[in-house]
């Protein structure tokens, strides 16, 4: 029988001052890249040449929409492990506030999934104008092709670093986006063919632990914290 479970307004809650506290002592530092902003107008009035002018102030806002996109990744973090804490806490007791956690945990784990990668192809849009790349906006992707063309060395390196420790992680990031969502138990059914007859069998649950993403996540941060570090040194 189907058990029907009301979740009232009031078992969502926003994390606390105490847990933010301890989610802040752990988190890894993600620096952002200071530049300084350059009009475009004045820079031309001044005789800078058109295109350096459009470029210089093209590259401050691109670093302010990073800068934008790495708040949101820490936030959202911030929501993951909340929910992740509370579920462990409520382990002993089904309460509404624990299936209400357990909700929130699945949903922001596939929204931290799409803020980090989103800031990973925003970060490719600076670097395409800091490196002088000239690729179209529209096909910028941080891949292994995009690095390939990048100039200074310790940016390569680093950028080719972050690249083979997140592997893994794209596929999960694609999985969400692409294929059936690994938060959700695989029920599906299976058609399983013989060379006697056909048969139909169902599949036994495929389930990944959260645990699995809860150390995935945590990978993630300690990668974009390396990359950032290595970044705001050498992008001024």
């Amino acid at each position: 029988m189907n058990k029907t479970i009301t979740l009232k307004a009031d078992t969502f809650k926003y994390p606390t001052k105490e847990e933010r506290k301890k989610i802040n002592q752990v988190i890894s530092e993600v620096k952002n890249i200071e530049v300084d902003y350059k009009s475009a107008t004045i820079a031309i009035l001044e005789n800078e040449p058109f295109e350096n002018a459009i470029k210089s102030e093209d590259i401050y806002w691109w670093s302010n929409c990073l800068t934008n996109r790495l708040g949101k990744l820490r936030e959202t973090y911030v929501y993951v492990q909340t929910h992740f804490l509370r579920t462990k806490e409520d382990v002993s007791k089904e309460s509404l506030n624990s299936y209400t956690d357990k909700i929130l945990l699945d949903y922001y784990i596939e929204i931290f999934y799409y803020f980090y990668f989103s800031s990973r192809d925003v970060l490719g849009q600076l670097i395409n104008l800091v490196e002088d790349l000239k690729i179209e906006e529209n096909k910028i992707f941080l891949n292994e092709k995009f690095v390939e063309k990048v100039k200074t060395s310790k940016t390569k390196e680093a950028l080719n670093d972050f690249l083979n420790n997140t592997k893994d992680s794209y596929k999960i990031r694609n999985s969400f986006n692409h294929r059936f969502t690994p938060t959700h138990i695989d029920n599906r059914a299976t058609k399983n063919i013989t060379k006697e007859d056909n048969t139909i069998g169902f599949n036994i649950p495929a389930e990944i632990e959260i645990e699995t993403f809860i150390d995935d996540i945590e990978n993630l941060m300690n990668q974009i914290s390396s990359l950032m570090n290595i970044l705001s040194k050498e992008i001024k």
